[in-house]
C-alpha cells in the first residue's frame, strides 16, 4: 500500500476515536501519521525510507521488507523507543499511544495485501492474509485506488459531521507550546 493510502485509511478509521476521546490534537494527529508510515522504514523506496535512506537501507539489509518491522514485536519495540524519546524530550506520552495506533493500523492494512504479513515474527514466520486470499489489494492497483477514494470520502464526511475543524481550533498553539518547551529545556 502506498503512503497516501496508509494515511487515508488510518485517519478514516481513527478520527472518530480521536474526536470522541478529546484527543484530537495536532500532536496526536502527527504521531498517528508517523506511526502509520513507520513500518515501511524497511523499504528504501517508501515515503519514509526515502527520507531516512541510511536507516531504511540498514533495516532492509537486516530484516528485509515486511520483515520483523511488520510484526507485533516491531510495533512494541519501536513504540518503546518512541516513549523513551518522548520522555527524554519531555513531550506528551500520549503521542506514543497514537504512534502505536498508527503502526498497528499499518499492519492491519498490509494484512489485506495479496500476501499479508508475518504478524508473529520472530516466533512464527508464516504470513497471515486477512482476506483469506479472496479479498486483497495490490500496491498501486485499481483496488488500492478504490480504497484510497473511499477512505478519503470517509475523512471528508467525518470532518463535516464531527465538525473537526472546530475541534482543532488553534492547533498551532499546541505546536508553539511544544517548541517553547523544548527551547526552554535545552537552549536556555
Amino acid at each position: 500500500m502506498r503512503y497516501k493510502t496508509h494515511l487515508a485509511v488510518t485517519y478514516a478509521v481513527t478520527l472518530p476515536m480521536l474526536a470522541s476521546s478529546d484527543a484530537l490534537t495536532l500532536g496526536n494527529l502527527a504521531a498517528l501519521g508517523v506511526g502509520s508510515l513507520f513500518p515501511d522504514i524497511d523499504h528504501p523506496g517508501s515515503f519514509i525510507g526515502t527520507r531516512m535512506p541510511i536507516i531504511s537501507d540498514g533495516m532492509r539489509k537486516l530484516f528485509g521488507h515486511r520483515g520483523i518491522v511488520h510484526s507485533l514485536a516491531g510495533a512494541v519495540f519501536f513504540t518503546v523507543l518512541v516513549r523513551i524519546l518522548l520522555a527524554g524530550l519531555n513531550l506528551p506520552m500520549d503521542w506514543a499511544t497514537w504512534f502505536l495506533m498508527g503502526f498497528l493500523a499499518h499492519l492491519v492494512e498490509d494484512s489485506f495485501s495479496k500476501y499479508g504479513i508475518a504478524w508473529l515474527q520472530p516466533i512464527y514466520n508464516k504470513n497471515i492474509q486477512f482476506g483469506f486470499k479472496r479479498i486483497y489489494y495490490t500496491t498501486g492497483g485499481v483496488s488500492e485506488l478504490i480504497i484510497f477514494a473511499v477512505a478519503s470520502a470517509i475523512i471528508l464526511y467525518q470532518i463535516v459531521q464531527l465538525d473537526l475543524f472546530a475541534q482543532l481550533a488553534f492547533p498551532f498553539l499546541e505546536f508553539q507550546n511544544v517548541v517553547e518547551q523544548i527551547k526552554n529545556t535545552y537552549f536556555t
